[in-house]
């Protein structure tokens, strides 16, 4: 096992980025090189909590000395810096959702392979030792051959409102399918062929954020149907941040998790709320440290050779179920998302 440490950089220092960049830094196979962020007192600030480098100028950082680059901007933002980066031989680990349409994350992926880096997309989940503990019972026949599947990850109104700054370049589906779609097609081994979803815009509306409130989307896979539900509207008073949950019918047993609902309860009158994690969490969301196993992963691979734990051809399969969705939401039918990989694929 190689001694040497892979120089990492992270591109977009936010609420998510920060986390990436102190994952590489704690990692003791990467040493956090670089932080690059447009706002530059959020670059100065994130830098010198590391001890790493900082600019708010991206070229910077793609004629750096780091191997591995995060790329944690917004949602729609993915696409420009993860090319620029590819463009530089850098290998790239995208923040989920790999891109918000499967044309930019077909592009995405084909740089890579043309250039000979390395891409992934983080899917913190895949590592959550509960979301594991369902696909080990899956795959042990536990409850025989999945028929039927119900997945719902919701937020509450604080993420729209004051989490993210951009939830109107976005939405729940983006934002929450990008895990749920990722993990059922993982648990399942199975791609989806169709997808009819409804969605509504009005609450979030009459606040000014353009975003769905709430979607449900019914998918049918090769041998397994799913409903998916997400929302952004979740109320304030919910014991936590997010409401996930998940159930799946077989032919012999049913299984079900609640990712929320795992023994700690919280009442306090010091802050007003029945809670399922400490009140921290509204104050500085952080993710567990299970959550970084994809920059792990892409460290190692870089230092011993190999994969990465997630193909990015997940990231692109998980994209197009989304576009799916809100084409069928805007087109009122049902949409076949190896349609939309196919025809992006030929233009």
């Amino acid at each position: 096992m190689s001694r040497r440490k892979v120089k990492a950089a992270v591109i977009g220092v936010g609420l998510i980025g920060e986390q990436h960049a102190e994952a590489y830094h704690e990692y003791p196979r990467s040493e956090l090189a670089y932080v690059m962020d447009l706002d530059p007192e959020r670059a100065k600030a994130v830098g010198e909590r590391f001890g790493c480098r900082y600019t708010t100028d991206i070229e910077e950082v793609a004629a750096s000395e780091a191997e591995v680059v995060s790329v944690a901007t917004p949602d729609f933002a993915h696409f420009e810096p993860t090319m620029r980066m590819i463009e530089a031989g850098k290998h790239v680990v995208v923040e989920k959702p790999l891109a918000t349409s499967v044309r930019e994350a077909q592009q995405m992926v084909e740089a890579a392979r043309q250039r000979g880096v390395k891409i992934t997309v983080n899917l913190g989940l895949r590592w959550s030792p509960g979301f594991l503990t369902v696909r080990d019972s899956i795959l042990s026949g536990e409850i025989g051959e999945p028929i039927m599947a119900h997945v719902r990850l919701a937020d509450t109104i604080w993420v729209p409102r004051e989490m993210l700054s951009w939830a109107g370049k976005s939405g729940p589906h983006w934002f929450l399918f990008a895990h749920t779609m990722d993990l059922l097609r993982w648990f399942l081994g199975e791609e989806a062929q169709e997808v009819y979803a409804v969605g509504t815009k009005r609450v979030l509306a009459a606040k000014g954020i353009d975003a769905y409130d709430a979607i449900q989307a019914l998918v049918r896979f090769e041998r397994t149907f799913a409903t998916f539900e997400t929302a952004w509207i979740l109320p304030e008073a919910w014991p936590d941040i997010v409401e996930s949950e998940m159930t799946i019918y077989g032919s012999r047993g049913r299984l079900h998790f609640d990712a929320k609902r795992q023994g700690f309860e919280l009442s306090s009158d010091e802050f007003g709320k029945h809670m399922f994690t400490r009140p921290a969490l509204w104050k500085r969301f952080k993710l567990p440290p299970t959550w970084w196993g994809a920059l792990r992963s892409m460290v190692d691979c870089v230092l011993d050779g190999g994969e990465p734990a997630i193909p990015a051809e997940d990231g692109v399969a998980v994209t197009a179920m989304i576009e799916a969705v809100e084409r069928s939401i805007e087109e009122g039918r049902p949409v076949s998302p190896r349609s939309l990989l196919e025809g992006s694929a030929g233009s």
